[in-house]
């Protein structure tokens, strides 16, 4: 069987998830090796099997590596077309700013863009392979877990332009240090023909990139001026060339999420593609990340889906400057942080001294760390925080704020969702 013969099929590595006429790709992971499954992708259907061994059946392609043969293909399908491809990565906020990138440009021009977190090795290939239909650019959000992920992907995929959004504390403990992950996400910078870089990491300023353009709030070739929240929408203020350019849109944006929209402004003047913000009317944030929910006189804000401490930050600095006291706090864990994992928690336990309650879930061994003098309860029971919410915070004159943010193994988001629905 040939490869050319697989274009057209689904491309799974899940066997459990194989229909009848999917290709199944068996992945060799570090506890669960794939080629163990393929009877069972065969039984479920699959047309046929990519695998790394002879396994004497009739639809099998044997290649070297089957990782490398998802981004090989991907990468084949793709230069058939010819289009600009617009690489992004940081620590936080990669997938708002690829959705808010990918709203603007295929408002102009057709574009593609890799679904959900489908970032990595894996998932970055796979979403090409099953999605794309040689839209003219594509937006792919990259994903670092460890020094060297994003390096891989632009040699598959090299950007005409590569974002370097921000280098923060995430995956620290398994990327190694703090330097390590810089050096790592540069990368993008170095595999790209043009990039786009966060004037206001001090880092990246440093190094003598000839190829870089600016973002920022302090400075650069792009400069958020100004945003201000009318109650009904959101004024900012972006500056280019020495000219101002004002847009309103609708509902409330956080600074992350307005310096997002400014990344987009950059790419559509260096592709020299028209930026409209009407793309943007109908944009929402994603769930969990910083969902504002009117509750009583008050605010429930849903920041759930992740957390590092830089993010943390981040939020934090929105509630403070942007919603109304009592403050209160639902927190829990940030994980992947290894060895740094005390030290991170204990700047968090810092940041959050500015509440005037916290309470957190302790059903990570990390979240122990989190030692406040304002700390109102903890337990490690989500039944039992949701029940002190409800009965000592959330009371039927409630006008101030609570904020929930942690990683996503905590499943902050099932109080909120629980809350929520009474």
């Amino acid at each position: 069987m040939r490869v050319s013969n697989l274009l057209g099929h689904r491309f799974v590595v899940d066997s459990r998830e194989v229909k009848t006429g999917d290709v199944f790709v068996a992945i060799k992971g570090a506890r669960v090796d794939g080629h163990d499954f393929v009877n069972q992708a065969v039984q479920n259907g699959a047309f046929a099997v990519i695998v790394e061994r002879d396994l004497h059946l009739s639809n099998q392609i044997i290649v070297p590596n089957t990782i490398e043969f998802l981004g090989e293909l991907a990468g084949e399908i793709i230069n058939s077309a010819h289009p600009k491809i617009v690489g992004l990565t940081g620590s936080n906020g990669k997938t708002t700013t690829k959705e808010i990138l990918w709203n603007v440009l295929n408002a102009e021009i057709p574009t593609f863009k890799n679904e959900g977190n489908l970032n990595s090795e894996i998932g970055l290939p796979l979403s090409i392979i099953n999605s794309y239909n040689g839209e003219k650019i594509l937006v792919l959000e990259m994903g670092q877990r460890m020094v060297g992920d994003i390096e891989y992907l632009c040699k598959f995929f090299p950007p005409d332009i590569g974002i370097l959004l921000n280098v923060g504390s995430a995956h620290v403990g398994i990327a190694g240090d703090l330097e390590s992950i810089f050096k790592g996400k540069w990368q993008i910078v170095e595999k790209s023909k043009q990039a786009l870089v966060n004037y206001d990491d001090e880092r990246m300023r440093k190094w003598n990139c000839e190829k870089c353009k600016y973002f920022g709030t302090n400075g650069g070739d792009y400069t958020l001026k100004g945003k201000k929240f009318n109650g009904k929408s959101t004024l900012i203020n972006f500056c280019t060339g020495g000219e101002n350019y004002f847009y309103c849109l609708p509902g409330y944006w956080t600074k992350v999420m307005t310096l997002s929209v400014l990344v987009a402004f950059s790419v559509c003047d260096m592709l020299d593609i028209i930026f409209n913000p009407n793309s943007l009317l109908e944009f929402r944030a994603l769930k969990g990340r910083f969902n504002v929910h009117d509750y009583q006189a008050g605010y429930i804000i849903d920041d759930s889906y992740n957390a590092s401490y830089e993010s943390f930050k981040a939020g934090i600095e929105e509630v403070l400057l942007n919603f109304p006291r009592p403050y209160y706090a639902v927190v829990g864990a940030m994980k992947e942080l290894g060895e740094y994992s005390e030290y991170y928690h204990r700047q968090l336990s810092e940041l959050l001294e500015n509440f005037d309650g916290i309470i957190v879930l302790d059903n990570e061994e990390e979240s122990r760390y989190i030692n406040t003098s304002n700390l109102i309860f903890r337990s490690p029971s989500l039944e039992e925080v949701t029940n002190f919410l409800s009965d000592r915070v959330l009371k039927p004159d409630f006008s101030g704020t609570v904020y929930f943010k942690a990683s996503r193994a905590v499943e902050l988001e099932r109080i909120v969702y629980s809350i929520l629905d009474e």
